[in-house]
C-alpha cells in the first residue's frame, strides 16, 4: 500500500500483502578485487541520551495486543537499471529475461527491495541529452540519463521484487513526468515503490492469526524525495512513521560515488560540490528516531555494515544489475543480496550476505570466489571497528557483542 505523508499520519492500520517466500549458469571469471588495507577505528558512537543499552519506546503500530510473526525477512539489492535506450547498445536481447535470472533465487523474502535507478518510460528526452548551440538543440549521442522501456519493467516481477525505492538521482532524469510514468508502470505490474516526497510504503505480513505492519520510507539529497541533508527534517518523518509500523526499514541513496568510495566517511561526503550527507550521523539519527534497519545504495561500491544500538546499518550495496551506462571494473563489479531477519516488533536477529557479481553485458550472478564477504567484512572491522558488524565465512550476519535477539 503507497500512502502520503498526510495519510500516514491517520492510519493505524495497513491492508494485507501477501508475497512469496521465494541452479545458476557457470560464472564468467572476473579478476580479483584487492581487500581494503585496514585504517585506524573510528572511537565508539554511543548516544549520550538516551542510554544505548536502555530498550526504545517499542509502541508500535497500534495498542492492541495481536500476535506478531516470529520472524519477518527482508532481502535487498543495491542499484538497477535493466537496460536504456539513450544509450548504443543500451537494451539487452532476449527483452531482458536473463539479466536477472541467475539471482533469482535468491530474491527471497516477505519484502525484496531494490533501488530502481532511472525512468520506465517508452518517449521523453532528458535535459541531460541536450545540446544547446544558439537557437539550434541537438541529442547527444551519449547521454547518461537513463530511460528504460516499460516492457522490461515486468522483468523485475519475475525476479521476486516486491518493492522498488525512487529516491534517487535517476529517478528525476525525466522530471516529473519520468516519476509519474515510472509509478504508473509498477502500480500496473503491483509492484510497491516509495520515495518520492509524501510516499512510503506501509504493508501487513499476515502468517495465520498474526500479522505485523512494515513501513519503508526512502531518502536522498534531492528535492524531489525526503532529503537526507535535513537531518531534523529526516527525524521527523521516521519519528512520524515509527508508530504505524512493527518494523519500520529507512532506505537512503547518498555518499560520494566511485571505485575509491568503499570507505564510509566520518566527516560528510560530496561528489565533485555536490553535497551527499554525513551519512553517519544521519543514519544513527533516524534509528534514534525508530528506524529498525538504514540500507543504503549511492557509491556503486559495497560499503561495510555498522550497528548502532542494536540496529544494522549497510552503507551502500553498491551496483546489483546495472546493464549499460555504469563502470563495472574492480570493486564496482562486486555485488550482494542483502538478507535481514527480524522479530516481529523489529528487532534485529540475523542477516546474511550472498556474494555475487557482474560483468560488462550480464547480469547478477553468484561468486564462486565469495568475495564481497571478505570485502564488506574488511570494510565493516576498518571503517567500525567494535560497532562493526560479525560477518562469518558463509556470508552470516550476526550484531557485535551479542546484540542480535
Amino acid at each position: 500500500m503507497r500512502i502520503t505523508m498526510l495519510a500516514a499520519l491517520a492510519l493505524a492500520t495497513a491492508c494485507t500483502r501477501t508475497v512469496p517466500v521465494a541452479p545458476s549458469p557457470a560464472p564468467t571469471p572476473v579478476p580479483a578485487v584487492p581487500i581494503p588495507e585496514a585504517r585506524p577505528a573510528p572511537p565508539r558512537m554511543e548516544p549520550a541520551t538516551p542510554d544505548s543499552n536502555a530498550p526504545r519506546d517499542s509502541t508500535r503500530a497500534d495498542s492492541a495486543r495481536r500476535a506478531r510473526p516470529n520472524i519477518i525477512s527482508a532481502a535487498f539489492t543495491g542499484d538497477i537499471n535493466l537496460g536504456t535506450s539513450t544509450l548504443p547498445a543500451g537494451l539487452p536481447p532476449d527483452s531482458g529475461r536473463a539479466v536477472l535470472r541467475a539471482a533469482t533465487p535468491m530474491l527471497t523474502g516477505d519484502l525484496v527491495v531494490g533501488n530502481l535507478e532511472g525512468v520506465l518510460a517508452d518517449t521523453g528526452t532528458s535535459e541531460k541529452c541536450i545540446r544547446r548551440i544558439g537557437k539550434r538543440v541537438e541529442t547527444k549521442k551519449l547521454c547518461y540519463a537513463f530511460r528504460t522501456p516499460t516492457y522490461l519493467a515486468s522483468r523485475l516481477k519475475d525476479a521476486g521484487f516486491t518493492h522498488l525505492n525512487l529516491a534517487n538521482n535517476h529517478s528525476g532524469d525525466l522530471g516529473a513526468a519520468g516519476r509519474e510514468s515510472t509509478i504508473a508502470v509498477l502500480d500496473s505490474l503491483g509492484l510497491a515503490h516509495y520515495g518520492p516526497l509524501g510516499s512510503m510504503v506501509l504493508d501487513t505480513v499476515q502468517r495465520g492469526d498474526s500479522a505485523s505492519i512494515i513501513g519503508l520510507v526512502g531518502f536522498s539529497t534531492y528535492p524531489f524525495s525526503y532529503n537526507l541533508l535535513e537531518l531534523d527534517q529526516s527525524t521527523a518523518v521516521v519519528d512520524s512513521v515509527r508508530h504505524l509500523a512493527d518494523v519500520l526499514l529507512v532506505t537512503f541513496h547518498g555518499g560520494t560515488e566511485g571505485a575509491d568510495a568503499q570507505h564510509v566517511d566520518t566527516m560528510p561526503e560530496f561528489l565533485g560540490r555536490e553535497p551527499r550527507g554525513d551519512l553517519r550521523q544521519w543514519a544513527h539519527a533516524v534509528i534514534d528516531a525508530g528506524a529498525d534497519a538504514v540500507i543504503g545504495h549511492g557509491p556503486h561500491v559495497l560499503r561495510g555494515i555498522e550497528f548502532y544500538r542494536g540496529k544494522p546499518i549497510a552503507y551502500s550495496l553498491g551496483n546489483f544489475a546495472t546493464y549499460r551506462g555504469f563502470s563495472l571494473e574492480g570493486p564496482l563489479g562486486i555485488t550482494a543480496v542483502l538478507q535481514l531477519e527480524f522479530s516481529g516488533t523489529g528487532d534485529f536477529i540475523r542477516g546474511s550476505l550472498t556474494p555475487m557479481y557482474q560483468a560488462r553485458g550480464e547480469g547478477p550472478r553468484l561468486d564462486p570466489e565469495r568475495r564481497a564477504v571478505a570485502l564488506v567484512r574488511a570494510l565493516s572491522n576498518a571503517d567500525f571497528g567494535p560497532n562493526a558488524a560479525i560477518i562469518r565465512d558463509d556470508g552470516t550476519i550476526l550484531a557485535p557483542g551479542g546484540a542480535s535477539h
